[in-house]
């Protein structure tokens, strides 16, 4: 740390007189102290807090820009002020026997709901197929949230079918993360604009100072058409994820299809999401009553800066210490923090079978190196870790037989914690009983690890450790 503190004394000396290099120096290290005292008192997880503690201490004049940009978590904070999309409610009680529904209706959130038709949705194909009807069939409005929205093949062919809509008179929104989707802002998005639809970026990049942060970004992905079907997963609008056609180098990937009342759920989230980013006053589509679509029952929980509470991390922790057969987690990048690798520990050690499905090779070398050492820690616990050979980026959360969580999250610390995110709690029926086939098929063609690694490879990842909370 000295010898950094003095390299950097010397390079200001040389640019500056000495008398102002000195001045250059208090300053720094005044700037520090302050920038300590703020993130010692941010409340972070210890994890994310050495981590920024280190950055800020040892290289200042990079770490302290990097924190103004990039800090910042719940909307109560000056820098966010995104209305939250839950009310707590503090000493009141569910209904119902159900300890992860008492504590979500704790923190506010929309009751599960029954009387729904929800079906996995397992391949690109498929997944296009769905969306391409989905829009096809709107009669009222198109309201569609993601964070890519590639310029590729894929991309022109929605566009394509959004813009006929708008030229039919159907209202089309559609808001995209600004860091996502900053290479697609073509001439298709005018055309578009020209016919009456509505594009929108959430959260710019570059902004003024307490303006907003950039390390807060719109993760969430769905597609609602006239507030009774959705379409809702890990899912962008690219190649690489769907197509009309089958492509050996597509990634694997889920998403959810949905028609009922909690669709109504989801309009409240873009709508919310929707005013934020585009200062509009857009207010939930008026709906007739929607009477009941299936046998299933779900439940919507968006998470994020715009959420007083972790709501995803939160029931992820509960159904894990509740768990008595199985957790299986289907993730690409599997970045916990101590509490959520503590709880898989625990699980496996009182008997409950553990098994987490992640690609060999992701498509982000740094999040593989931050894994590392977090997959041997488990594997030593008594969990299974399996590696699809292809890409893999389904993010899916399997606890017994009761409960599953699908959505946009990956197990990691940014989804869980700083991302804004969307998830769906499905309870036994169809649409899980598809999951666990979904499981058991990956698990069959996916191979066992034990993550072996040398000594130069682990010291990496321990360092990649350390600096994965700021992944």
């Amino acid at each position: 740390m000295d010898t950094m503190h003095s390299l950097y004394s010397r390079f200001l000396t040389a640019l500056f007189p000495w008398s102002l290099g000195h001045v250059f120096s208090v300053i720094n290290f005044l700037l520090a102290l302050l920038f300590v005292s703020f993130i010692l008192r941010s409340k972070r997880p210890p994890g994310n807090t050495l981590a920024w503690l280190l950055f800020v201490v040892v290289i200042p004049y990079i770490g302290i820009p990097f924190y103004v940009l990039l800090s910042g978590r719940k909307s109560q904070t000056r820098f966010q002020k995104k209305p939250a999309l839950y009310e707590a409610r503090p000493g009141k009680s569910a209904p119902g026997n159900d300890a992860l529904e008492k504590l979500l209706f704790g923190y506010g959130l929309p009751p599960s709901r029954t009387g729904q038709r929800a079906r996995l949705i397992t391949n690109g194909e498929e997944a296009f197929a769905q969306i391409s009807s989905l829009i096809s069939s709107a009669q009222h409005h198109i309201h569609l949230t993601t964070f890519i929205f590639a310029r590729d093949p894929v991309g022109i062919s929605l566009l394509g079918l959004l813009e006929k809509k708008a030229e039919e008179g159907v209202s089309v929104r559609i808001l995209l993360d600004s860091f996502g989707s900053v290479m697609v802002r073509h001439p298709s998005f005018e055309r578009l604009r020209k016919k009456g639809g509505k594009v929108c970026f959430f959260n710019p990049v570059f902004h003024l100072p307490g303006r907003g942060r950039t390390n807060l970004r719109n993760h969430r992905k769905f597609l609602l058409a006239d507030s009774q079907r959705a379409l809702l997963g890990g899912m962008n609008l690219a190649k690489e994820y769907m197509g009309p056609r089958p492509d050996p180098d597509r990634w694997i990937d889920l998403c959810l299809s949905v028609e009922g009342s909690s669709v109504l759920d989801m309009e409240r989230v873009f709508a919310e999401d929707w005013n934020f980013a585009s200062g509009e006053k857009h207010s939930l589509p008026k709906t007739d009553q929607i009477g009941k679509k299936g046998a299933d029952r779900v439940q919507v929980i968006a998470s994020g800066p715009d959420v007083r509470s972790d709501t995803l991390y939160d029931s992820m922790i509960s159904l894990m210490y509740q768990a008595q057969k199985r957790i299986w987690i289907a993730t690409p990048y599997f970045i916990p923090d101590e509490s959520l690798t503590k709880a898989l520990e625990l699980a496996a050690r009182r008997g409950v079978e553990v098994r987490v499905l992640v690609p060999r090779n992701s498509n982000h070398f740094l999040a593989d190196l931050a894994r590392g050492t977090y997959i041997r820690q488990v594997l030593k616990a008594g969990c299974r870790v399996d590696l699809t050979l292809k890409m893999l980026h389904a993010k899916a959360f399997l606890v017994d037989g009761d409960h599953a969580l699908l959505g946009s999250a990956n197990f990691d610390m940014r989804s869980l914690l700083l991302n804004y995110e969307i998830g769906i709690l499905i309870r036994p029926g169809a649409a899980l009983s598809s999951l666990e086939k979904w499981f058991k098929t990956r698990f069959k063609k996916s191979l066992p690890s034990d993550l072996q690694v040398n000594y130069f490879r682990d010291l990496a990842e321990s360092v990649g450790r350390v600096l994965g909370p700021l992944i």
